[in-house]
């Protein structure tokens, strides 16, 4: 492990599915984080999703700081210290890895069979990928957002970045795992029927980023970091000037520069323009502004 890593000090990446953590762990990494060697397409930290994005266990699991702490303890360990799991941990795998297996890691089951499995293997036969010249550790899992309470409890001087999007872009997403994955944990009804999404998903996505930003209030500015995904897009280097200043580092001005060229504006920006959005509860539109975000007016009687 490098010398300026410290156990204590990961950068966290979540957000509610869909609002651009990708995009944000691309830059992380660019200039110069080290995410984990066990990584989706999309960036997802794998090792993560196996060990925590588990609704079942999560619905008694949440109230134990005990078995979560293990699971972070475990991931720790397996992506940079590789020393020797406890008892604790050894247990705490083989549970995620048998539960993964019967049920997946969402309402389509996704994760089923095999694939936890593979993501065990590597955890026990692959070194952690780290350079020397990494400035720090720490991965991209939207879900981690729900485990905030917990994580920054478990590492005393974490840092936290949430990525957050137009509610009103999100509620018309197709990535909708996080909606049927946890809604009832925010008080939210599971969707009985596709046209029922829309409004569910705004409605989640009030509740959880919420719940985020009470967190956050409490961990103060040196430990808990906004970033608006629509922002990002179209003024990158002011906003990753926010990030670098944030994570407190002074990369290079290459490694800067490929940074700011990684934000794009998506063809999705904007796409709730089409919609009509008289379906939702005027709560949760009345969320939007306490994020900054402006309803197009044309939208509200497409």
């Amino acid at each position: 492990m490098p010398e300026n890593f410290d156990i204590q000090s990961p950068v966290i990446i979540g957000g509610v599915g869909g609002s651009g953590t990708r995009v944000v762990a691309a830059i992380i990494a660019q200039v110069g984080f080290y995410l984990g060697s066990d990584l989706s397409p999309e960036m997802d930290n794998q090792l993560f999703m196996l060990l925590f994005k588990r609704p079942g266990w999560y619905r008694k699991a949440r109230l134990s700081s005990k078995k979560i702490f293990t699971g972070l303890s475990l991931l720790s360990k397996a992506m940079i210290l590789r020393e020797t799991f406890s008892f604790a941990e050894i247990r705490f795998l083989l549970e995620a890895v048998l539960g993964m297996f019967l049920a997946g890691h969402n309402h389509m089951g996704d994760g089923r069979g095999i694939w936890p499995f593979v993501r065990a293997w590597k955890l026990l036969t692959t070194k952690p990928n780290v350079r020397s010249k990494c400035v720090g550790w720490g991965w991209k899992e939207p879900n981690s957002h729900l485990y905030l309470e917990h994580m920054s409890s478990y590492f005393k001087k974490l840092r936290y970045i949430h990525t957050i999007r137009h509610g009103l872009d999100m509620a018309f997403s197709g990535n909708q795992q996080q909606l049927y994955n946890w809604a009832p944990f925010f008080g939210v009804e599971i969707p009985k029927s596709k046209t029922d999404i829309p409004k569910s998903m705004l409605a989640y996505w009030a509740r959880a980023n919420r719940q985020v930003l009470a967190i956050g209030e409490r961990l103060g500015r040196q430990k808990f970091l906004i970033v608006n995904f629509d922002r990002l897009c179209l003024s990158p280097e002011s906003e990753i000037q926010k990030i670098i200043s944030f994570l407190n580092i002074r990369p290079d001005a290459k490694a800067l520069d490929l940074a700011y060229q990684i934000p794009q504006p998506p063809k999705s920006l904007g796409r709730y323009k089409k919609y009509c959005i008289g379906q939702f509860d005027q709560a949760d539109l009345d969320e939007l502004a306490r994020w900054g975000y402006s309803i197009n007016a044309s939208s509200q009687n497409a």
